[in-house]
């Protein structure tokens, strides 16, 4: 008999194919899907090192970068290339339009700082997960993310001076908390002429802290399932994210301001998920999932330039830091809202079969939002209000209950 080459790859791909069918079958029929068990007899090490690989615990640490963003090179213009006029509309006998600035060209609205530095965050998980027997699995993991060296863009007249040398900064500039920050800090001795200069926001922090606790059922008695509950703590002075916000144009704003280190908008604290599904003989299937969240967080804000910011004190609160008094930020502003907390259960039934020996169509029909819950899951934080809406009144709710019917063919 002469020897021949087999090809083990297409080998092993066509044994698996042909079991994974058999498997489907067998499960359609009404019986339990085959698995494995492990059977400790004895006092063997090495076999006792593999049966405690059912509880594992495990840590990480990395580093990820969040590179300059496009938008801000835009929004510094270049030296060559196209440039951006943008332009206001002025009626009152000129009735035309007319640029107030220009971005790129051979002088530039913003400069980038040469002591920039690149946006990061670290990621910290601790994590353990135990196999309990009968196909259930336990799971919890501990995430730390600090973000640091946050980009901004500055105005170069209020932290540092004009190209004439003078400042708008209103308070002593040596004072012990002083935001003031001079042309050394961005790495110019005179100012380039810039209005602007996009720089590394100074004392910038996000700082978040989460928990996720998961326990499984792994597919066996026709039936799947999961349990998943997740507490998040995020806080921080900075929601920018390179997008020329108003950190760096006013002093209240600052991340060393006071009063504005709290919970970050948009965060959720709590958030709980359910799901499985159980497949009946004869090849239909059952599915669901109902999901819950406590709400998210919001700040009470003011309306600027398109902007939802944090309010300020009244002038009869107002109170003096850096040697400045002034209307800071209201100690009341930052993360103090909480939007309505909401749930929503989705359901899927799938009806597949066998046709032939090659196809298996499917039908399905996907049921979102079952018992029709439209309540508020965000509230007016605009404290004067906008629109007619008043402050604390919903803007949006949950979407309605819908429908979607799907067919899928599988070969």
């Amino acid at each position: 008999m002469a020897a021949g080459i087999i090809d083990g790859k297409a080998i092993a791909q066509q044994v698996r194919a042909e079991v994974a069918e058999e498997v489907a079958a067998w499960v359609q029929a009404g019986h339990d899907a085959p698995g494995l068990a492990t059977v400790l007899v004895g006092d063997d090490p090495a076999s006792a090192v593999y049966v405690g690989g059912k509880q594992k615990a495990s840590a990480y640490w990395g580093r990820y970068y969040d590179p300059v963003r496009t938008n801000m090179t835009a929004f510094a213009g270049s030296l060559t290339g196209r440039t951006r006029e943008e332009q206001v509309y002025v009626a009152n006998g000129i009735n035309q339009w007319v640029t107030y600035r220009v971005r790129g060209g051979a002088v530039l609205d913003g400069f980038f700082a040469p002591t920039i530095k690149t946006p990061y965050t670290d990621d910290l998980q601790l994590g353990y997960s135990a196999d309990l027997g009968r196909n259930l699995s336990f799971e919890s993991t501990y995430n730390y993310r600090p973000t640091r060296d946050i980009l901004e863009d500055y105005d170069a007249a209020l932290y540092a001076t004009t190209t004439t040398g003078t400042t708008d900064y209103p308070g002593p500039i040596n004072d012990p908390n002083s935001l003031f920050l001079g042309l050394d800090y961005f790495g110019f001795t005179t100012n380039p002429g810039a209005n602007f200069i996009i720089a590394t926001l100074a004392g910038g922090e996000r700082n978040y802290h989460g928990l996720e606790l998961n326990l499984r059922k792994r597919y066996s008695n026709n039936w799947q399932g999961l349990l998943s509950y997740s507490y998040n703590d995020a806080k921080g002075n900075s929601n920018s994210d390179s997008n020329a916000d108003f950190q760096g144009d006013v002093l209240e704003l600052d991340p060393r301001a006071p009063n504005q280190y709290g919970v970050q908008p948009g965060s959720i604290k709590h958030l709980f998920k359910l799901g499985g599904s159980y497949l009946f003989s004869k090849g239909l299937e059952l599915g669901g999932g109902y999901r819950w969240n406590s709400g998210t967080i919001a700040s009470k804000t003011y309306l600027a330039s398109g902007r939802n910011l944090p309010i300020q004190d009244t002038p009869a609160n107002q109170f003096t830091y850096a040697g400045i008094p002034f209307q800071w930020i209201d100690p009341t502003a930052v993360g103090s809202l909480t939007n309505p907390s909401w749930g929503q259960l989705d359901l899927r039934v799938k009806y597949s079969t066998k046709m032939g020996s090659k196809f298996r169509p499917e039908v399905f029909v996907d049921m979102f939002n079952v018992f029709n819950g439209q309540d508020s899951i965000r509230n007016q934080d605009l404290v004067a209000g906008s629109g007619g809406i008043a402050f604390g009144q919903p803007i949006r709710y949950l979407d309605p209950q819908r429908f979607f019917l799907g067919v899928r063919l599988n070969y």
